[in-house]
């Protein structure tokens, strides 16, 4: 009797620790069952591959060009910032023969880089979209250090408070002038994009800034019901999926939503979350000077 009761108390034992240890380590097993079901994802292309790729003869199926990759410039603080779309709008060339599949190696960050999701970082997806299609432009590749990352969307936020007196929900409008003012980039926004738009977008090496309604964006990885209003780069594409970088979680680096999904959730800060989902169809493309 008292081996049948050590063997069920032993079992007892055994089966807590297991609980405890499979509960400790809940986030770990959940990451490695995401990454074992993950899709396998076109070849991610930087944009000096990207820009090379484009200088191969055109023919009548293969248009794409690509300028150099720019040097982006310190900030200057008595320097007014270029409007967004002053400048005559860059005319992407028509690609008739564009890959089946695309991906960039847009770099990675959270917009909370240390996981501090606070009231400031609960608000900087803008600024850390801005942030990775630039970075993307400098050759920058992979998950960006977090302490540069966090660096970079304080300072992004503070062009901001001088610009328009606030951080928080900027526009598709306001986060090209944003671009523009940090990193001297040509940024500008085009209104009820195709899908074919954004893979042609894509395909010539630039990288798309989505405003979305975020909650119509159902990722799993949200905290609740996701945020109202949320920004996402799309970095590449499949047939039927857009590959984003999505700062709204830690896991957003080439995080694949559903192309109807996305163009579905494609909205345009309206001022209110209760009319968030009536928005404007707009992004955000930037392009090299």
């Amino acid at each position: 009797m008292k081996y049948h009761i050590r063997r069920s108390v032993g079992a007892i034992i055994f089966v807590i620790a297991l609980a405890t240890a499979m509960y400790t380590q809940r986030v770990r097993i959940a990451d490695l069952a995401r990454e074992a079901s993950a899709p396998e994802l076109p070849e991610a292309v930087s944009y000096a591959d990207a820009a090379q790729q484009a200088e191969k003869p055109a023919t009548e199926s293969d248009e794409r060009t690509i300028p150099d990759a720019p040097e982006i410039p310190e900030p200057v603080a008595d320097v007014p910032a270029k409007t967004a779309n002053e400048e005559p709008p860059v005319v992407l060339p028509t690609v008739s023969d564009i890959p089946a599949s695309y991906n960039l190696a847009v770099p990675f960050t959270s917009q909370a880089p240390f996981a501090n999701w606070d009231a400031l970082h609960e608000e900087t997806c803008e600024e850390a979209a801005a942030y990775m299609v630039a970075a993307y432009y400098l050759g920058v590749q992979g998950v960006i250090d977090s302490q540069v990352a966090e660096n970079e969307l304080q300072r992004l936020v503070a062009i901001e408070n001088d610009l328009f007196g606030y951080y928080q929900d900027t526009t598709a409008v306001e986060t090209a002038q944003l671009v523009a003012k940090a990193y001297g980039l040509h940024a500008q926004t085009e209104n009820d994009l195709t899908v074919e738009d954004i893979k042609n977008h894509v395909a010539a090496g630039h990288p798309v800034i989505v405003p979305t309604a975020g909650r119509l964006l159902h990722n799993p990885n949200f905290s609740g019901d996701g945020p109202p209003y949320h920004m996402i780069v799309i970095r590449g594409y499949t047939e039927t999926q857009f590959i984003a970088n999505d700062p709204g979680t830690r896991r957003g680096e080439g995080y694949v939503y559903d192309i109807n999904t996305v163009m579905d959730a494609t909205h345009d800060w309206t001022g209110s979350f209760d009319t968030i989902e009536t928005g404007p169809k707009v992004v955000v493309v930037i392009y090299p000077e």
